[in-house]
């Protein structure tokens, strides 16, 4: 009896050595020989939730009283006031969604255009006194060209009548002409002296004139670009209130709808903060995002790019084939799931953000493993 079994297990305990040795020979082969098709043949199954694909806040920039209507479009061609927008709006991009009523920024706005417009005045102001310094400048340098050829034809007669006194003076010695030829030669030479001094003299005069037009030509220049600083102080400051009159309509940042609304005509509000509502939230529905958390042992299986099936319940059994957009590539240390977004069209408003889905996607080999079994 006791030789039976120990016969017996010797035999099962060969059989087992056998089957693990078959088996893993096996296993060996199936792996080496397609170890893609049967990585391609698993999927992770997972629940998903349809967002927005983008949402956004409307807070207020400036504050005021919330008016009872809006413009009909937003590029001016339709003057037509309509209501306030409400929830399921559909809203295109840049249309006016509210209008808040800001008076005294208007009269804040006509004084700073006057003020823009007085500056520019004074600029073109400043700017014809510089011609006209200019002008004067010009002038006198005529004046100084006049009053030196001046000065070349005085130095010329004082020449002239230099010599012919000399002459006449060495004839009067000698006894050819008389004393009185003499003093009349004298007096022209003196007159031609004078008149030598006196240009000389209108040089030096015309050309204080020339210095103190060239000082009122840099101070008009100066004046000038000073009045151009004040256009341009004056201009930026119109285009600021224009900036802030711009806040006064709350437009919406792209085409979507309105998923919720929280002012009414006539409210009070206030630039916006934390604490408080927002005016409007505009979700953006043409295209969704199926967000799915991936547990920590499929995340490494995930790539941008890998084939999904969607099913929404409220649609039945139906998949929607997608693929795999982005992936926080990082998981959540709470949860140890890794956030995955698929993009789903959406141009018939079939999906609706917030619905329940699932996820089913393609898992790839992983990388580690991969690079381990190709060596």
């Amino acid at each position: 009896m006791i030789s039976r079994l120990r016969t017996n297990r010797r035999t099962t305990l060969a059989g087992l050595v056998i089957c693990v040795l078959v088996g893993g020979l096996e296993l060996k082969t199936a792996t080496a020989q397609d170890r893609s098709a049967v990585s391609a043949a698993k999927f992770t199954i997972q629940p998903a939730r349809l967002e927005p694909y983008e949402r956004t806040p409307l807070f207020a920039k400036i504050q005021g009283y919330v008016l009872k209507t809006r413009q009909a479009s937003t590029d001016g061609s339709n003057t037509k006031q309509i209501a306030l927008t409400d929830i399921g709006d559909e809203v295109a991009e840049g249309e006016v969604l509210a209008e808040i009523d800001v008076p005294e920024m208007l009269e804040e706005l006509m004084q700073k255009e006057a003020l823009a417009e007085q500056a520019a005045a004074e600029l073109l102001q400043s700017t014809a006194a510089v011609t006209v310094a200019e002008k004067t400048m010009q002038a006198a340098k005529a004046r100084i060209a006049e009053s030196e050829a001046g000065v070349v034809r005085a130095r010329g007669e004082y020449e002239r009548w230099k010599a012919e006194h000399e002459r006449i003076r060495d004839l009067a010695e000698k006894g050819s002409v008389t004393g009185k030829l003499v003093d009349e030669t004298l007096n022209q030479l003196r007159s031609a002296e004078a008149g030598r001094d006196e240009t000389q003299a209108h040089v030096l005069a015309v050309e204080a004139d020339l210095a103190e037009a060239e000082a009122k030509v840099a101070k008009a220049k100066t004046d000038e670009a000073v009045a151009r600083v004040r256009v341009k102080v004056a201009e930026t400051e119109v285009r600021r209130l224009e900036a802030l009159l711009g806040y006064a309509r709350i437009r919406s940042p792209y085409a979507g709808i309105i998923s919720q609304r929280n002012i009414d005509t006539g409210h009070f509000v206030q630039p916006g903060t934390g604490s408080q509502p927002p005016l409007f939230v505009v979700e953006r529905i043409d295209t969704l995002r199926v967000a799915v958390d991936v547990p920590e042992r499929d995340a490494v299986r995930i790539q941008v790019g890998s084939t999904a099936w969607i099913q929404v319940p409220a649609f039945g059994e139906e998949e929607f084939k997608a693929k795999v957009s982005r992936t926080s590539w990082v998981l959540d240390p709470a949860s140890r799931t890794l956030r995955v977004e698929i993009d789903l069209s959406n141009p018939d408003r079939l999906f609706r953000p917030g619905m329940y889905a699932k996820a089913r996607i393609q898992l790839s080999v992983p990388l580690a493993k991969a690079e381990t079994q190709s060596r």
